[in-house]
This record gives C-alpha cells, structure tokens and sequence, in this order.
C-alpha cells in the first residue's frame, strides 16, 4: 500500500505531469496572441499581463494581489478538469481491471518493478537470493554510469563525458541516442528512413522487461514498413529528394514516410489504434456485457470494485468532460466526439503500455476529418471551438508530452491494480488509494505549480520557454493527414483485427497488434532504431539457454537493478540543477 500511495503522488508533481499543460499554453498569451489567443478561453490561460506576472523572480506578490482575479479561475479550472478526468477513466480502470490483469494476464512491464520490493522482502527474511545480489550491482553500476553526468551538472565548465548535451549528432531530448543519419551523410544518401544507435544502458535494461512478441513485432514494424519498404518503393520512383544530404534530412525523411504518397504510415497507424479497440470489445464482447448486467443487478464478485461504481464515475465524468468542452466554445457533437477520441486514444496506449511499456507519438486530428471533411483554414479563420478541440487530443490534452489526468488516471490505476494483485491486495484497497491519492495530488500540486512559478521565475529555468501547442491542431497539422476515412486508416484497422484474431486463435502466432503499432511510431526509428532488435536477441538467448529461471532470476533483477540505479543518479542530478538554476540562479 505504501509502494502504491507513494507512486500515486508523482502522477502529477513530476516535470510531465500538471507542469506541462500550462506551461504549452503561455505563449499563446504571449506570443501568438493573435494567431491563436481567439480559441483558448480565460479560464484555461489568464490575460498576457497576468502570465508575465509569473515570469520573472520575486513576482509572487503578483499571484496573490494583482492578478489573483485572473489566477484563481484558471487554478479552479485546472482542478475540476484533473477530478472529472480522473473519475471518467478510473471509471472505466474498474471496468477493465479483470479482464486485463485475471483473465488476460497482461503483463504491465511497468508494475514488474513491485520485483524491487520483493527483493526488499528477501532482504529483510535473511533469505539468501541472487536475483538481490545482482540487482544491488547492477544498481551501483547504473548509479555510477551517471556520477559524470553529475560532475558536469554541477560544474558545466567541464567537458561533456558521454557527449550527451554538447556532443555533435546526438539527440538532446532522447537521452543518448547518436544519429547516425544526421553524423553520416553515407547513411543519409543510402538508408531511407532516419537511423541511430542508443548509447544508454537505461533504454536497453527498460526494454529487456517488454515480451519476446512484442519485442519482435516492434523490430519487424521499425525494419519492415519503415525503412526496408520505402527503401523499395524508393526504387520504384517513390519519394525524390529522399537521400539528399542536409543537417535536417532525418526530418525530411520523417515528413515523406509517414505523411507522404504512397504508404502514409501516420494514418495506417492511426487505423490500427481503432483496430484495436474495436476488437479488443469484439473478442470480449461477452465480458464487457457481463459487466453492465452485473452493475445494474448490483452483483458484482466480490474480488472485484463495484461495476456499478465504475459505470457511475464514467457517466459522471463523461457529463463532466463535455460540459467543459463546451463551455471552451465547442459544439456538442465534437465535444461528445472528441470525447470519443480521448477514451480511444488513452484506453489502448494504455493498453499497448500494459502490454509492451511504452506508448506513441500519437495525435487526434485524423478521427475528425469524416466530421469535419478534408481540410480546415488556418487560425484565426480556424473555428475557435474547433480549434480547441482539435488541440486538445493532439497534444496538450492527450497526445505526446503531456501524461495528464487521462493517461496517468488510466494506466497508474491499471498498473496499479497490477501490483496489488501481485502483492495480495483487495482491489478496492488499490482502487482507494488512487482515487483518494489522486484527487488530494490534484488539489495540492495544481495551486502549488503557479505557486512556485511566481516564487522562482517561472522564464528564468532554462525547460520553461515551450511553444505554442495549438500548432498542433492547426491547419497545417490537420491538412496534413488523410484521415482514418482513408484507405490507409480503413487498412490499418482491418490490419489490427486480423493480427487480433491471429493471435485469439493461435498461439504460435508471433506478431501480435501493440508492439506492431508501437514499431511504427513516428519516433522509434528515430530515438531506439536498434534497441528492439538487439533485445529481443539477448533476451531470447538468455530464455533459450537458462530457461525462465535464469530470466526471472537473474535478468529481471539486472535490468531492474540497471533502472533503478540511473533514477537514482537522475535524481541526484536533477537535485543538482534545482540548486543551481532555482537556489542560486546558475
């Protein structure tokens, strides 16, 4: 329980948690006022005065007195958003938790790391383990990997040991990774689509926990329909331009591949996230069934939260969700379809991060285009409400970067579940804490995040200038893609069923739908080219030659030791930069 309530409070302090929905959304005060200022309501981002008054240091006098009128709305706002989201979607956690977790099995790479508690455990009974030995080396090792790390934080006048932040070609934003295409103009003029090789040990010991399938899937979805595909069509008079040569090709290659004639891998993966939903509900068609007549028979097991509960924070949160969309100046319908596009989006990335730890780059614009039709003016003749929802599932709202109210509400609550059945746990006790944990983490950290901005400078750290995130939903972005009307989209979703229904009917069957999907992401080729493939070969030689036992025993435990080690060494840094830049403003 304390392993549970204690992850239940990072849902929303971490640095992608609240932080950063406010923080997308300042310059369109500030900056892009009048591009996109008309679509983003006052009660979701105060006037440019106000947001300037969190600026600087020593503006808290700012927060409390001259601006407060403005603030408080918005704190408000932010508050009812985060309860009503996370009714909604732990909510529909209880719906699924028996499914994915008893009947499924899922394997949640994520809650594997309650083996660290169990270690503990070991540990504490004075029973010999080796699995405690490793992890405890492999833990000093991995904090040791990061004390140069620490050095140059504390004093960035040394050099760059990894190369890491300053060293040419390597991607700042994903952590040791080197592109090879941007290093190589060789590469670049030869290989179709970006390429680049992880220098982290983190990446590689996180991806050891993720399934052999899925290990697979995502290898032959990143080699197959990334590159060696647009390699051929390539040949075939496909994609010119495609191997010129400039510091920012990786980015051509990325616009042509996944947006461009003839494959549009941006809309066929977009196909497949509906592909799976919908046949996720299909193959179980008769559980999710079950479950609506026991909540309105009141006879839910007595393993499980009440059905009845769950169906009742889903509607309350549903009502709760739409009303706040329209009163951001959305219509009903795109309000209840946006709302539509939300639950799909967070439900199978939760799925597929249940499944193989990780989630995508993924946006909602497609899912409106056979509401909306094929293209949309650019801001400010984009319609504000439109605008504003369009936005949302794009990025800000769900989408990349921001693990807000929908993800963490679905998939800590699912990850949780999973642990305290590891550990024994009613479900209600597991679904109590979270709850309780995350609507109390709404009420502090929410305040709190304005509260510390204005107290430090919120401009004066060197992560706080993000841009404006209504690019995302813009035109450029929405006429961009063809739509899950598409032929693309309509194939990727006719292609996750048949992976579904292969893998519902034969076990053998090695590709299943989640890894596959998450192969395709915009950014695997680009931040962990080689790192599916590479594990999947090291973990199916350990299971091949010491069977589950020397993977259980010994590989778990290392690749957790590995994690666990580096985090550590994160947060030491991480402590380090705060003294620097907030303390002594370094």
């Amino acid at each position: 329980m304390f392993y549970i309530a204690t992850g239940v409070a990072t849902w929303f302090s971490v640095f992608k948690g609240f932080y950063t929905t406010p923080g997308s959304l300042f310059n369109i005060r500030v900056a892009t006022a009048e591009v996109h200022g008309y679509a983003l309501p006052y009660f979701w981002m105060p006037s440019a005065d106000a947001v300037r008054g969190a600026y600087y240091r020593g503006s808290l006098h700012n927060l409390f007195v001259t601006y407060a009128s403005e603030w408080i709305p918005v704190i408000l706002n932010y508050i009812y958003w985060y309860i009503v989201a996370i009714l909604f979607f732990m909510g529909w956690a209880i719906i699924l938790r028996r499914l994915w977790i008893d009947i499924e099995v899922l394997p949640f790479p994520h809650a594997q790391g309650w083996v660290i508690a169990e270690l503990a455990l070991t540990a504490q009974e004075k029973k010999p383990s080796r699995g405690r030995k490793v992890f405890l080396i492999c833990g000093i090792l991995g904090l040791i990997f990061y004390i140069p790390y620490m050095i140059y934080s504390a004093y960035p006048g040394l050099p760059d040991f990894y190369g890491w932040l300053k060293g040419a070609y390597f991607t700042t934003w994903s952590t040791g990774h080197y592109e090879l295409t941007h290093a190589f103009p060789l590469i670049a003029n030869s290989i179709s689509n970006m390429v680049g090789i992880s220098t982290d040990p983190l990446r590689y010991a996180y991806f050891f926990i993720i399934p052999l399938d899925s290990l697979l899937s995502m290898t032959v979805a990143i080699f197959g329909v990334t590159i060696i595909l647009p390699q051929i069509l390539s040949y075939f008079g496909y994609y010119s331009g495609l191997y010129e040569y400039t510091p920012w090709c990786g980015w051509t290659k990325w616009g042509m591949i996944y947006y461009g004639d003839p494959l549009h891998i941006k809309d066929f993966q977009q196909g497949m996230i509906v592909g799976i939903l919908i046949f996720m509900i299909l193959i179980n068609w008769r559980y999710f069934a079950t479950t609506i007549k026991q909540a309105f028979t009141r006879q839910t097991p007595a393993t499980e939260v009440s059905y009845s509960l769950g169906y009742i924070f889903i509607i309350v949160g549903a009502i709760g969700l739409v009303a706040l969309f329209m009163a951001s100046g959305v219509e009903f319908v795109d309000a209840v379809v946006g709302l539509l596009i939300i639950f799909m989006i967070t439900v199978v990335l939760a799925r597929i991060r249940s499944y193989a730890a990780h989630i995508l780059h993924v946006t909602g614009e497609g899912y409106f285009k056979p509401l909306w039709g094929p293209t949309m003016p650019a801001a400010p003749e984009f319609p504000a409400g439109k605008l504003f929802i369009g936005t949302h599932v794009c990025r800000w709202g769900v989408g990349t970067d921001t693990y807000g109210p929908y993800y963490v509400s679905l998939m800590g609550t699912m990850d949780y579940f999973k642990v305290g059945s590891m550990a024994g746990l009613h479900p209600k006790q597991t679904f109590k804490l979270c709850l309780i944990g995350a609507i109390i983490g709404a009420i502090i950290v929410i305040p709190l995040t304005f509260i510390i901005w204005h107290a430090f400078g919120f401009m004066e750290m060197p992560v706080a200038k993000e841009w404006d995130y209504f690019w995302e939903g813009d035109a450029g972005t929405y006429n961009a893609v063809l739509g899950i009307n598409s032929i693309h989209g309509v194939a990727g979703i006719i292609f996750a069923g048949i992976l579904a229904l292969l893998r519902a009917r034969y076990i053998w069957w090695p590709i299943e739908p989640l890894g596959f999907t998450l192969g395709l992401d915009v950014w695997m080729p680009w931040s962990g080219t080689f790192v599916p493939l590479i594990v999947w070969v090291v973990k199916y030689v350990v299971i091949k030659i010491g069977g589950r036992e020397l993977y259980e025993e010994i590989g778990v435990p290392a690749a957790f030791g590995i994690i666990a080690g580096e985090m550590l060494g994160i947060i030491c840094v991480s402590a380090i930069n705060i003294i620097r830049f907030v303390i002594f403003g370094a």
